[in-house]
């Protein structure tokens, strides 16, 4: 189960990364290496908030 949880996780990372540069580049005209920052920022905020929503998600079943 927790392979499971952790390629979730990668595929979230992966796409909201991509989405973000994507949209930072071509939509807001930011240059490529703040694009780049920002859309990893994003990427890893999107798995942070995934993960802990899974653990709370664990603890009410668990209850």
């Amino acid at each position: 189960m927790d392979m499971k949880r952790a390629f979730i996780g990668i595929v979230i990372f992966a796409f909201v990364t991509v989405i973000s540069f994507l949209l930072l580049r071509r939509m807001f005209g930011l240059p490529e290496g703040i694009s780049v920052i920002g859309a990893i920022g994003l990427g890893a905020l999107a798995e942070i908030l995934y993960q802990r929503s899974r653990k709370r998600a664990g603890r009410k079943i668990s209850e």
